[in-house]
């Protein structure tokens, strides 16, 4: 998927929320408005400002997470940071060094989230091959799927450090929304991505 902390994905079918309800990642576009979770817990809604990645026809090799309280199913590239509660902190680490000692980080699913957020144990963790290969950003830097939180960044230490580094992005989507679906072509080195995610990364493959 190309050496970059954006290049890692959610698969077609996986589900996000809107304020119109449940929304396949397939279907999500740039503008839509989905639920996230900030550093300090409080769930709110933030804009889909660009894509890491767009590639609906791929198949994409995953891991699928499914807890054992609620039964949520998160399918999920392994170097994606996905939210999780370690010795009672809340932190972002990649998907693939998740273990059943680890619990998943999940999202009130429901039309207010009055739930808020809370911690699940993890009753599974497989290997799965789905089609498309999905990586919103939103303004965030988070998203919740299929009732799991997540970030949308990968393939790094730090959540913060690559909310950082996608600024420049925040910036020209709060500037002038209406250019963000010109900055994506499907023949950047990280297929659909935005003109800044495909410049990072070009940058990448020289090291």
């Amino acid at each position: 998927m190309g050496i970059s902390f954006f290049a890692y994905c959610f698969d077609a079918n996986s589900t996000v929320i809107t304020p119109q309800g449940p929304k396949r990642m397939c279907d999500l576009r740039i503008g839509d408005k989905v639920r996230v979770v900030q550093s300090n817990g409080r769930v709110e809604w933030s804009d889909v400002c660009a894509w890491a990645h767009r590639e609906p026809q791929r198949v994409g090799k995953y891991l699928n997470l499914t807890t054992q309280q609620t039964g949520r199913s998160l399918t999920i590239s392994p170097e994606h940071l996905v939210g999780v509660v370690r010795n009672g902190q809340m932190e972002y680490v990649q998907a693939g060094t998740v273990t059943k000692d680890d619990r998943l980080l999940a999202c009130d699913v429901g039309a207010n989230a009055a739930g808020g957020v809370w911690a699940e144990p993890i009753k599974s963790i497989t290997n799965v091959d789905s089609l498309g290969v999905y990586a919103p950003i939103t303004t965030t830097g988070t998203v919740v799927v299929n009732g799991i939180v997540a970030s949308c960044y990968a393939a790094v230490g730090s959540h913060r450090a690559a909310h950082a580094a996608m600024k420049p992005v925040r910036s020209q989507w709060k500037r002038h929304p209406e250019r963000a679906e010109g900055h994506h072509d499907a023949n950047h080195v990280v297929k659909g991505s935005h003109a800044y995610v495909n410049g990072i990364t070009r940058v990448a493959h020289h090291f």
